[in-house]
């Protein structure tokens, strides 16, 4: 009888910590990573997009990054950015200049749960290209 016991007992516990490792694996968790980014500005005030990550967060003051660290346009000019969904902004919009190091930002309560991705646009009206690339982050908490 003992030993069965021990044999319900040890079968349980392999059974919670199952269950443990699972549900623990199918949560993300938000982290502070820098994602690259490398694409054209457009001229014209066209806007340019990088590909869409994940916004796990709930929590609109969980804030997204994003750090210009290269323009062709050239030292220290200046690009605007924001966050997208489907084409809708859910964010406020941020000039950041080239070379000014990560900036960090609030979202709209918009932008939670959903796939968002980085737009941008020349601070000023051109009718040049300009190529700009550095790194970003849907959330950073």
């Amino acid at each position: 009888m003992r030993n069965l016991a021990k044999k319900y007992f040890r079968l349980g516990m392999a059974a919670v910590v199952g269950i443990g490792i699972f549900t623990f694996s199918s949560f993300t968790f938000a982290r502070n990573n820098d994602v690259n980014f490398h694409f054209t500005l457009k001229p014209k005030y066209k806007n340019s997009y990088s590909t869409e990550r994940y916004r796990e967060t709930s929590n609109p003051k969980n804030k997204w990054k994003v750090n210009l660290t290269y323009s062709s346009e050239g030292k220290g000019t200046i690009a605007t950015f924001w966050l997208d969904k489907s084409g809708t902004r859910v964010s406020n919009i941020y000039d950041v200049k080239q070379g000014s190091g990560a900036h960090y930002y609030t979202a709209y309560n918009t932008a939670n749960k959903s796939y968002v991705r980085l737009g941008a646009e020349n601070n000023n009206y051109s009718t040049n290209n300009y190529t700009i690339a550095g790194y970003w982050d849907e959330e950073t908490d």
